[in-house]
C-alpha cells in the first residue's frame, strides 16, 4: 500500500514523500515505529485531524502538523497592551 505524506520543515521548505507500507498499519504505529516520530504529534489524513488509531487506508494523504507553541490570540493580545504602554 502506498501512501503520501505530507510535512514542512521550521525553514519553510515543503516536502511529499510516497512511502509503501503494510496494510492495516494504524497511524500511531507508523509515526513511532516508521518515521520515528512522538506518537504525541497531531496528524492529519486530507486535512482532518485524526486519533493514532486509525488505519491508514491505500493512497491516503497524511499530514504531520508542528505543534503550536504561542496561541496567537495570546500573543495579539500581548503585543497590543505593550503598544498601548
Amino acid at each position: 500500500m502506498i501512501i503520501k505524506v505530507h510535512y514542512c520543515f521550521p525553514d519553510d521548505n515543503y516536502k511529499i514523500n510516497s512511502i509503501n507500507i503494510e496494510s492495516d498499519t494504524n497511524i500511531g504505529d507508523f509515526m513511532h515505529n516508521i518515521l520515528g516520530l512522538d506518537k504525541e504529534t497531531p496528524v492529519g489524513v486530507y486535512g482532518k485531524l485524526k486519533e493514532d488509531t486509525y488505519i491508514i487506508k491505500d493512497n491516503d494523504r497524511i499530514e504531520i502538523y508542528e505543534k503550536i507553541l504561542v496561541d496567537p490570540k495570546i500573543n495579539r493580545k500581548k503585543r497590543a497592551s505593550y503598544e498601548k504602554c
